[in-house]
């Protein structure tokens, strides 16, 4: 009797779920840091680059306006680049943003030419990235993943408040970016080692050349009207939480700190809620409708100027009213697959329109009036992205029924 051969043993991919949601989430990182390390070192770039708050808006409008002009286009850039060209440039874009903003900004001005670096890596990421957990995440995980892909966000919120107190008090804000350029650096040898080939173009590619169904569009327009209002009201909270710390009472340092606990609730929020959707609690629209109406009740509490009512004020806001990300990309994906690219190039449009608008409005408003005013008002823009999310929710019902 013969031994049996041995040879070469080969390891099957070791859960391509996991890589695909860590790729996700680790270059979406690296494409929104830039615009939340600027409002995390607003303080400092303000004594260093004579930014004002309605300065402070512009910059970081840059950032969304140039998103939002991309986002669309971007779906189609994505599936004709592929992942193993796609990832790696988004992430190459947001090495220069960060590396600019660290060595060539004498001037406040100079910061809307990186953030538009910025900018196009975060319009050209969420297809692409979107599209790989399609591709390679089970479906029973899918809302999870979903969730911390867009946990980075916050992630990038928590990276920019600890910063303040750990190395632009200490060594600068300009080494801060620096160093957040070294690792983005270090990232790209690492995403060609491990990116699956070309999953986009096998699985998605034929979708996104295909015209969206006209019985989407509706659900799509809605669902984008929804992320605009529900983005602008949250990006003023990344934008403006620790400048407005500091005349709520706050130290440069404490403001910094209160960003990141805010920012842990919602690295949290996303995929817990994700979690919950994969179990079939909550997971539509409606959802993303509760969360945003719980992040009015949030900025309602900013808005009162108590220290502790602000703080308390701030972890909502960025827990709920800023955790429903995940979950929207994830009632889309679902509800629009196989045309998952195409329509997260829509709704990320209403997205960066809003990111865009809030900041650049409610910097003004914080320029002329109290911050009450201001955080008054973007409560009530979160009720009325509330309510657009439950319009989009009862045209999604519709598409399940047909």
């Amino acid at each position: 009797m013969r031994p049996a051969a041995v040879g070469p043993v080969r390891t099957p991919a070791r859960r391509p779920g996991q890589r695909a949601t860590a790729i996700a989430a680790l270059t979406s990182v690296v494409a929104v840091l830039p615009v939340f390390l600027v409002g995390g070192l607003a303080v400092q770039l303000e004594q260093d680059l004579g930014m004002t708050a309605s300065a402070l808006g512009v910059a970081v409008a840059t950032f969304w306006a140039v998103s939002a002009l991309l986002s669309a286009p971007a779906g189609y850039v994505a599936s004709g680049l592929g992942l193993r060209r796609g990832v790696p440039l988004a992430v190459g874009l947001g090495f220069v943003a960060l590396a600019g903003i660290a060595f060539v900004t004498p001037h406040w001005a100079w910061l809307m030419v990186w953030l538009s670096f910025a900018g196009a890596a975060n319009a050209l990421i969420h297809p692409l990235s979107n599209g790989l957990i399609v591709d390679q995440v089970a479906v029973r995980n899918r809302a999870f993943s979903f969730g911390l892909k867009q946990a980075a966000i916050p992630t990038a919120t928590l990276t920019a408040g600890l910063s303040v107190p750990v190395f632009a008090l200490t060594v600068g804000w300009n080494w801060t970016f620096a160093l957040a350029a070294l690792l983005a650096a270090a990232l790209i040898p690492a995403l060609l080692r491990t990116l699956p080939g070309a999953a986009l173009r096998r699985r998605s590619g034929k979708a996104v050349r295909e015209p969206l169904p006209r019985r989407l569009k509706p659900f799509l327009f809605a669902t984008a009207v929804a992320s605009a209002l529900g983005a602008g009201q949250a990006n003023v909270v990344g934008a403006f939480t620790v400048t407005m710390a500091v005349q709520a009472g706050f130290g440069a340092a404490g403001a910094g700190l209160l960003l990141g606990a805010a920012s842990v609730a919602g690295i949290l929020a996303r995929p817990l809620v994700g979690i919950a959707a994969d179990r079939g609690i909550g997971g539509s629209m409606a959802t993303v409708a509760l969360m945003m109406g719980a992040g009015s009740l949030g900025l309602l509490g900013m808005a009162s100027g108590f220290p502790i009512a602000y703080a308390a004020g701030a972890v909502v806001a960025f827990g709920l009213g800023w955790g429903w990300n995940g979950l929207a990309h994830y009632v889309v994906s679902r509800t629009a697959h196989p045309f998952t690219i195409q329509a997260t190039g829509i709704t990320q449009s209403g997205t960066y329109i809003g990111g865009t608008l809030g900041p650049l409005l409610f910097g003004i408003v914080f320029s002329q009036f109290s911050p009450a005013v201001g955080w008054t008002l973007a409560a009530v823009v979160a009720a009325a992205g509330a309510a657009a999310s439950l319009v989009a929710f009862r045209l999604e019902k519709r598409l399940r029924a047909s």
